[in-house]
């Protein structure tokens, strides 16, 4: 993957990345900094990178330890949902509430990435398993324990 192709596939992604990044780090200056700082991350270990068919998996991982690092450290709390509209000419407003949404329900990381790769990145479960190097019955059991969550959800019914 060369610079350019690099740049166009992270700028496709930018406003998915700092919705993830603030879902974990729940403040936008972290956030912000957590996508550059993955991004960042991502380029100079381009190389280590096997499958391009799986850099937007690979990049959401390198973005999550980021942001967990970054969560560790500053522990800075902010309501989601007073913060969309610091961001909502940045973000698509049903994004914005899916990565709200799912960061309130506590979900462990794997689950958050598998359900952003499969409602944001519109990946399939299969596709899912195979970029995040786990077996499709996991992503399956995880998928649908959080689908059943979401649906008991206050506010969703």
């Amino acid at each position: 993957m060369d610079k350019e192709e690099f740049a166009r596939r992270v700028q496709d992604r930018r406003k998915d990345l700092y919705l993830a990044a603030l879902s974990v780090v729940r403040n936008t200056e972290d956030a912000q900094d957590a996508v550059s700082e993955a991004v960042a991350s991502a380029w100079e270990n381009l190389h280590k990178l096997k499958d391009e068919k799986k850099f937007d998996a690979w990049l959401l991982k390198i973005l999550y330890n980021v942001s967990k690092d970054m969560y560790k450290k500053s522990r800075v709390f902010a309501d989601l949902s007073e913060a969309s509209d610091a961001f909502v000419s940045y973000a698509d407003i049903g994004n914005v509430e899916f990565f709200d949404l799912i960061s309130r329900c506590g979900f462990d990381k794997t689950t958050m990435r598998i359900l952003i790769l499969r409602f944001v990145y519109d990946y399939s479960l299969d596709e899912t398993a195979d970029a995040m190097g786990v077996l499709l019955s996991t992503v399956k059991t995880k998928y649908y324990r959080a689908l059943k969550a979401l649906s008991g959800m206050e506010g969703l019914k």
